[in-house]
């Protein structure tokens, strides 16, 4: 009996013991557990703004560890090839509008002319009915209706000419109406005549932020070597909707291009004093449907977040005009997409946080 209560007591305490063991176990498993969720919600916070910008400024050991690189920004020729279309424009509309104006106006003249010696005739009637009679009030009466019909006819030709000078400047623009509406015209001629050709340019509108460029150079696309100068004339005043940009009149001299041929073309150096920046692929990073690039300051440590605006997609980069990046700046080559999930993750806990 005295040996079962002591077997009885030695299971107990071990039992005890084993008990004892468990909740030490577990107690420090919790303990471990909340310092690590602890450290896990432990921010911190690299990013700021600045005028607007995204700014990052990392310590040294977290930008060696995260093998962020970057390179110098370097500028680029650029012509501009096939960036803009043209195509030669149907005139028979206009030189049939020049027919009907200058029909108009013979018969106006003409008109004009009858006019004034109606009027000079019927004032000497009317002196010859007064003095005597010598003349019947029924021819002066008929000289008066012959004057008037006369008049009529020249206020019915003075309105059709008004049509035609409206229709010129709503579907040519207002220097065409100018031009008709000299007395002398070289321009006009060397146009109607076919001697020079009206060119058709659509623009985007990147492409004519300070305006439209005085020389074009214009290649044909049937026949590739086949280059000409266009001079800038005027802007097309009817929009087309199937476009986005805007149109001009360039004119060509060179009668030899035939209605409706297509060309590409790129402003001329001495027109285009436009700098560009070659920007490698590996470099732009998406955010919001907006392509973006790092640059990083040297002075400051800071890598600063801009967008890439009018980029052209060139090989195995982007070209894009200089302005919001410049030649020489620092542009982050490897490690954009971590800079951005950083960049968002501080402004998620933040976001959390509120």
């Amino acid at each position: 009996m005295k040996n079962k209560s002591i077997i009885i007591i030695v299971i107990q305490s071990i039992a005890i013991m084993c008990l004892i063991w468990v909740i030490i176990v577990i107690g420090k498993d919790e303990i471990i557990s909340d310092d690590i969720g602890d450290d896990e919600n432990v921010f911190v916070d690299y990013t700021k703004h600045d005028d607007g910008l995204s700014v990052i400024q990392l310590p040294k050991a977290v930008e060696i560890n995260s093998n962020i690189k970057y390179e110098e920004i370097k500028k680029t020729s650029y012509a501009n090839d096939s960036l803009f279309y043209g195509e030669s424009i149907n005139i028979k509309p206009l030189i049939e509008l020049n027919s009907n104006l200058t029909a108009a106006n013979n018969k106006l003249n003409r008109l004009k002319v009858s006019l004034a010696g109606s009027k000079d005739q019927l004032d000497r009637l009317i002196i010859l009915n007064e003095d005597n009679k010598n003349v019947s009030d029924g021819v002066v009466r008929e000289k008066k209706i012959e004057l008037a019909i006369l008049q009529n006819e020249v206020e019915a030709l003075e309105n059709d000419r008004s049509n035609i000078m409206a229709t010129i400047q709503n579907e040519w623009g207002e220097v065409f109406t100018a031009q008709f509406n000299r007395q002398s015209n070289g321009v006009l001629t060397m146009i109607l005549s076919g001697k020079n050709k009206l060119i058709k340019v659509t623009f985007s509108p990147e492409q004519i932020k300070s305006g439209a460029p005085k020389i074009v150079n214009l290649s044909s696309t049937v026949e590739s070597e086949k280059n000409y100068e266009g001079k800038y004339f005027s802007e097309v005043p009817e929009v087309d909707k199937n476009l986005s940009g805007r149109s001009f009149y360039y004119l060509v001299h060179n009668s030899q291009i035939v209605t409706g041929e297509k060309f590409t073309g790129h402003e001329t150096a001495s027109s285009n004093e436009k700098s560009f920046l070659f920007i490698p692929k590996n470099t732009v990073v998406w955010s919001n449907g907006i392509p973006w690039a790092y640059i990083y300051s040297k002075d400051a440590n800071e890598y600063t977040r801009k967008s890439l605006g009018g980029i052209v997609e060139s090989g195995d980069g982007w070209i894009i005009e200089e302005g919001n990046f410049n030649a020489g700046d620092m542009i982050v080559t490897e490690g954009s997409q971590l800079l951005l999930s950083e960049e968002f993750k501080y402004q998620i806990k933040n976001e959390n946080e509120d």
